[in-house]
Parts: structure tokens; sequence; C-alpha cells
């Protein structure tokens, strides 16, 4: 069993404040979100990367990196904005490896709505000729790359559907880090497990009730993970379940749902 939690910039208090508070879960995994300010001065700061380093290192925790997401679209049709967001993954790529991340997560990116649906296959090539380099340079140091399924959105969504998401990972060469609570708001888990568990080295872990993505604790919404678990036995022993809610008492409370309700 690889029990996690992720940080998000949401959540008060510093990265010692987070590390201190999973420690106390007893987790084995911690998934750093690069959004938070504390960590993105480390990303061109060496003596902050330096300190980071060393306070990660005085916990006995495994390290997922997330890549940055807010203001970052891989898929943007702006040529300045897509180069700048490309060499902001690349970076956490970096910071990755120094930290002895194993894993590194990105999200795709998405087409704005304000821009007419034929450009929808331009923005896939570009996202795939960016995902590529970064899967390169990850294989390179040692990281395995992930994307991240999308939750539903009035932009246009790249890696919404299952279909979406096999054509990327094969295009990409790259793993995926399936989202539980995204994949509810698009339609059904099953068909996205059906099709693309042989690509899933990570889970993220939340619940919503179908609509939106509201990052509730697991067992407040509509998702029925004990249904899920019993479907995907092998998650128990294979897969890190990382949890991702935007509150401390969130995280308790589902990692608490975790141990009592499906024995993880």
């Amino acid at each position: 069993m690889i029990l996690g939690v992720a940080d998000y910039p949401s959540l008060e208090g510093s990265l010692e404040d987070f590390l201190s508070f999973a420690s106390k879960l007893r987790i084995r995994v911690l998934e750093l979100k690069l959004d938070k300010l504390e960590l993105l001065l480390a990303l061109s700061k060496t003596d902050k990367m330096f300190e980071l380093k060393n306070l990660s290192n005085s916990y006995d925790f495994k390290y997922f990196v997330h890549a940055t997401n807010i203001d970052i679209n891989l898929a943007s049709v702006n040529p300045f904005l897509r180069s700048a967001s490309k060499k902001t993954i690349l970076k956490a790529v970096i910071f990755a490896a120094k930290l002895d991340a194993g894993l590194l997560v990105s999200h795709v990116g998405r087409l704005s709505r304000d821009y007419p649906r034929r450009l929808v296959r331009k923005a896939m090539k570009n996202a795939i000729d960016s995902l590529r380099k970064i899967n390169q340079l990850s294989n390179d140091l040692g990281i395995i790359f992930t994307i991240e399924n999308d939750h539903k959105s009035n932009d246009y969504v790249l890696a919404g559907n299952p279909e979406q998401i096999n054509f990327l990972v094969e295009n990409v060469g790259c793993k995926l880090t399936f989202d539980v609570g995204h994949a509810n708001t698009v339609g059904k888990i099953e068909d996205f497990t059906r099709l693309l568990d042989k690509f899933i080295v990570n889970v993220h872990l939340h619940d919503n009730n179908g609509r939106e993505d509201e990052h509730l604790p697991i067992g407040k919404g509509s998702i029925d993970f004990v249904r899920l678990f019993k479907r995907m036995k092998d998650w128990k022993s294979e897969k890190p379940l990382i949890i991702e809610c935007h509150s401390f008492a969130g995280l308790k409370e589902s990692i608490d749902f975790m141990r009592q309700e499906l024995s993880v």
C-alpha cells in the first residue's frame, strides 16, 4: 500500500508545516506542487533549492513533483506563452531531479474557448511537441514523466476523455497520473480504467458530484470508491494513491476513510 498526500497553494502555512502535518498521517509519499510560491522560488534560486533539499531530507518520505499548472499552457497557440510554459516545465524536471523525486506530473493544456474549434488540432500538436521534449529530459534524468487527465471545462479540453488520453500517451511515450475526481466530471470512471490502466503509474484521489472539480474529501461526493477499489484490486498494492484535497481537514478525513472503509 503506497498512500500519500499532495500539497496545494491554498493550504495555509509553509512547506515545513505541510511536511510536519503529513508526518502525523503516517503516509509514504508526498506530491509537491510547484505552484506554491515557496517552491516556485526554488526553481531559479540555488540557495532556496539547497534549503528545500535539506528540509525534505529531514523527513522519511518518497517525493513526487507536480509541475506548475497555474498560468501554464503547453498547448497554447500563442508561441510566446507556449515557449514560456515549456521552459517552466523543463525547469520542474530539473527541480525533481535535484530533489531525487521519482515521478513528475504535468497537465497538458487546453485551447481557450475564445478561439475557434478548428484550432484544436493545432493545440494538440503543440502540446505533443512540448511534452515529447519534457519526456525526453525526464528519461535522461531518470524520472518517470506522467501527464494528468483533465476535468470538464468551458475551454476545449485536450486530455479529458479516454481516447484523447490514450492518443497523447502513445504519441508522447510517457505514463499517466490518473485523476479519479477529474474523470468523474467527464464520464464513467470505468471507461477510463478499462482503456488506460496499463499506462497508470500514479493515482490522484478526491471526490465531487460529477458536475465540477470540487476536490471534496473522499466519501463526500458521488464517486463509489468501495466499488472502484474492488474492481481495481491491484491499486492497493501497486499504485501510489495520492489524496488531493484543498484543506488539511479534507486530507486527514480522506486518509481516515481510505484506512477504515477500504482497508488501504
